[in-house]
């Protein structure tokens, strides 16, 4: 089939969209769930105290999280292009390098937290009246930050290899564990805090050895091996989703100083409910971003701008009504909110109730924040995605507080994150024009011509020669219908017939029934004719590309019996593979000129 339009994957997006957004919800959700059990049950058994040990407490949580994420994000990148390559050995050597680098950075960094860890709680605006709380609770948390830490090797490693299912158990499991200690060690071995501390250690360590166990069963094992290069690479993959984590980090430890001064630990036991709150949403809008980037980042390689914008908009429309939802409950309920969180005082939940109600408003323009942030950084608009993520994380949260307080009191605190949340918004709309004089169309700033001008075919294979076959034969028709050359029409055909047969060799065991969605585009651009070739599956992780140019560095004679993989090898301007929640997605551009 052809048209000129882009195909529009309903059959893959209704199929995987909205399970993957699930999962990461759900798994983000066990994530969060124990920080904020945590300060539900200090403030149920310990009162504003205890709200305000988890306040002081909470930068420490992020710092941990960082690494985590550097380490997680970036060993998870660098092994997915290892088993794109079917270099096993090198996937190995990626992943225990990841596990390796979190656990000595985390031990290393909660070591030095423990040496100064009187003067980072002074300037974490720590008061005499919960000091010795606040001292005994992080001395726990900073020792065991490995475990808050080697829980993003399984939250990561899970999402590559497609164990979604154990994704959402493992960390629901998590959360259920920490609530159960939490309870444990208060009410029976009257543990106070610490017990809390403690619990949280163990189950996010529990968590974390258990994802590496199973990963290291199926499909890793344990090959470490330290270059230079290699580590420089992975912590280099993983910056951009570490950087949101440390800017949270060095905020809350601003914006503590700033409520200590201006309102002590009733003060900080009213952020720790906003905190609390502030987490719980992000369970909607990070799980819904993060789950929508992935599938962003694919469709954008491969030009695909129609199902980029359908998938934006349902993620815009399912998170402006989740998060309605919240929204509403905040606004009818903040007393009863921070009731929950056992404030009961009437001049404490006054402060607290406030803050929520506050909180409530920053909500909907978070949809659009995080939504954008994350949609940036996958289309390839890095610099821009960084400028929002640091305005709305740190900037202009933390310059009204510091500035405002003074005059306004912790008002100007409650209403910061509103002002930031809507701050990347307007910066978005100062920044479209210098975009759009680039070609680029929209707030997702599309490049639209290969929508207006591109004619495609799409269909799905069956993993069986006899289909890929029979498949070729519609690809050969394709090119001629479209005026190809007999060389672009040798080089698609051979080409596409060699790379499917090589994923069903290599992405799905013998006997297995599986499908690949295949999609040829093309389109004339000043020009040149470009031609967009994908093959999208849900077999194991492979590129048949960079495995037969790997195969033959060590054996030249290797693409002999792949000629068409050595001929796109050459001819492809990009090779781009990624993998989706465990979906293959090979994309290749050729752009040649007509003449050729």
């Amino acid at each position: 089939m052809t048209d000129n339009k882009l195909s529009d994957n309903d059959i893959f997006l209704n199929r995987l969209f909205g399970k993957h957004v699930a999962s990461s919800i759900v798994s983000m959700f066990g994530v969060m769930a124990s920080v904020m059990a945590n300060s539900i049950i200090a403030g149920q058994f310990f009162g504003a105290n205890g709200l305000a040990v988890m306040s002081v407490a909470a930068p420490f949580y992020f710092l941990f999280s960082t690494i985590g994420s550097l380490t997680g994000v970036g060993g998870s990148v660098l092994t997915s292009y290892a088993l794109g390559r079917d270099d096993t050995k090198t996937a190995n050597q990626a992943f225990t390098l990841s596990v390796a680098l979190g656990v000595s950075i985390a031990v290393t960094v909660g070591l030095l937290c423990l040496v100064f860890l009187e003067p980072l709680l002074y300037i974490l605006g720590c008061s005499a009246a919960i000091y010795e709380s606040a001292l005994a609770y992080c001395e726990i948390i900073v020792l065991g930050g490995v475990g808050t830490t080697m829980m993003y090797i399984p939250y990561n490693f899970f999402k590559l290899t497609g164990k979604l299912k154990l994704l959402i158990a493992t960390f629901l499991a998590m959360a259920a564990a920490n609530v159960s200690l939490d309870l444990l060690f208060i009410n029976v071995f009257s543990m106070g805090l610490r017990g809390i501390a403690i619990a949280t250690v163990l189950s996010s360590t529990a968590a974390g050895l258990f994802g590496v166990k199973v990963l290291i069963r199926d499909p890793f094992t344990l090959s470490l091996t330290l270059k230079r290069k290699t580590i420089l690479n992975l912590l280099k993959l993983g910056t951009p989703p570490a950087l949101n984590n440390l800017l949270v980090f060095f905020r809350l430890m601003i914006i503590n100083r700033i409520i200590a001064a201006e309102a002590g630990s009733v003060g900080l036991a009213a952020f720790s409910v906003f905190s609390s709150l502030e987490n719980f949403s992000l369970v909607i809008l990070s799980g819904l971003a993060q789950a929508t980037s992935a599938f962003v980042g694919v469709f954008s390689k491969e030009l695909d701008t129609v199902s980029v914008r359908k998938i934006e908009k349902r993620a815009h429309i399912w998170g402006m009504a989740a998060i309605g939802v919240l929204m509403a409950v905040i606004l009818l309920f903040p007393t009863e909110i921070c009731m929950f969180f056992g404030i009961y005082d009437t001049e404490k939940l006054m402060i607290a109730s406030k803050a929520a109600y506050i909180f409530a408003f920053s909500l909907p323009p978070s949809v659009c924040c995080f939504l954008m942030f994350f949609y940036y950084q996958a289309a390839g608009f890095t610099n821009l995605a960084n400028l929002l993520i640091f305005c709305r994380s740190f900037l202009f949260l933390v310059a009204p507080a510091y500035f405002l307080t003074p005059i306004y009191g912790l008002n100007a605190v409650w209403w910061s994150l509103t002002a930031a949340s809507i701050s990347p918004i307007i910066i978005m709309a100062i920044a479209m024009p210098y975009y759009f004089k680039k070609g680029l169309s929209g707030v997702l700033l599309q490049d639209l011509h290969a929508e207006r001008e591109g004619t495609f075919i799409s269909f799905a294979v069956k993993t069986s020669t006899e289909a890929i076959i029979d498949s070729v034969e519609g690809i050969a028709d394709f090119c001629k219908l479209n005026k190809l050359t007999k060389k672009e029409t040798m080089l698609v055909r051979l080409s596409m017939e060699e790379m499917m047969m090589s994923i069903k060799e290599h992405c799905f065991d013998e006997g297995t029934e599986g499908a690949m969605d295949v999609k040829i585009l093309t389109m004339h651009r000043l020009g040149d004719l470009m031609i967009v070739l994908r093959i999208r599956n849900g077999g194991k992780l492979f590129n048949p590309i960079v495995y037969y140019e790997r195969v033959a560095e060590d054996d030249p004679m290797a693409l002999g019996d792949a000629l068409g993989i050595a001929m796109i090898s050459k001819a492809a301007d990009s090779v781009h593979y990624k993998t989706t929640f465990g979906i293959n997605n090979l994309t290749v551009i050729i752009d040649r000129k007509e003449d050729i």
